[in-house]
């Protein structure tokens, strides 16, 4: 009874058998308590598929979804392959920001992987246990994470979720072992391409400057000119996390407010040196 406990809940067995103890063993009951108590009290835009409102047939919804994709190899994993079919089933292309953002969302640990564990709670977590559902809630999530609007907080910090924190999790999702510490650039590259035109949208939306096109085509090519400078340097450099991490700020506060001239800029900030080396970079060719 433990296992279907756990299966249910995606917990541990010590957790289980707490629950399983105060319920009796009756496994209804005691899903029902699990989830009662880490139930969202106030959860956007969440929804429930209407056939019960018992968390313990709710459990059981999210995990028929789940094993419609899980890998047939290793029961508690979707895979790249089932990955690729759920994302289908949503609406999303893999190519599409959202796709980002589902992985935040389920704490995915890698590129095309989502544990079973995390599908369960989360999903049960914002009472969402359809499919479509899902895709309406994605919706939402991404819209308001995007923006900052500060509507969801994160289920184990209980910190309030906003763009930087996803911003922060690509990193660690496009490593392949915990124990790398840097990136390839081209893949950095590609990731910074889906992500930076985003704050930029989401900048002049703010600011009500939609028809600035001349500042954001000077905000796109001063992106470029990063690109190609870490691509043409040699060597080649890795990208850290604190690069990959402070140049999200760089962009922020350097080169949205003037991608002009970079007015903003100071050689004495404590910038990482590939920020500095990139300034540098742009005077010797002319580029600012």
């Amino acid at each position: 009874m433990k296992n279907q406990f756990c299966e249910l809940t995606g917990t541990s067995t010590t957790t289980a058998g707490r629950y399983l103890d105060a319920s009796k063993y009756n496994l209804e009951q005691a899903v029902d308590a699990y989830f009662t108590k880490h139930a969202s009290k106030s959860s956007p835009n969440s929804k429930s598929n209407g056939k019960s409102s018992s968390p313990f047939s709710f459990a059981k919804h999210l995990i028929a979804i789940f094993d419609q994709y899980k890998d047939a190899n290793n029961p508690e994993v979707i895979d790249i392959d089932g990955t690729l079919k759920y994302l289908e089933d949503l609406g999303i292309d893999p190519d599409d920001p959202k796709s980002l953002t589902l992985a935040f969302l389920l704490k995915s640990p890698l590129v095309g992987v989502f544990k079973k564990d995390k599908f369960l709670t989360i999903w049960q977590h914002y009472e969402v246990h359809d499919v479509k559902a899902m895709a309406e809630f994605l919706n939402h999530f991404h819209e308001n994470v995007l923006h900052d609007k500060g509507s969801y907080s994160d289920l184990e910090t209980n910190e309030v979720i906003d763009f930087k924190q996803l911003y922060d999790f690509t990193f660690g999702f496009l490593k392949e072992s915990e124990n790398q510490k840097v990136l390839d650039i081209d893949l950095t590259i590609s990731y910074w391409k889906l992500l930076l035109p985003l704050i930029t949208s989401v900048h002049f939306a703010r600011n009500n400057s939609d028809s600035n096109e001349d500042d954001k085509a000077k905000i796109d090519e001063r992106a470029q000119n990063w690109y190609d400078f870490l691509s043409n340097s040699n060597p080649r450099p890795v990208i850290t996390f604190d690069t990959w991490s402070m140049f999200y700020l760089f962009f922020l506060e350097v080169i949205i407010p003037d991608p002009y001239k970079l007015s903003n800029y100071d050689e004495m900030a404590a910038w990482p040196s590939k920020m500095d080396e990139y300034v540098e970079y742009l005077s010797d060719n002319n580029l600012i």
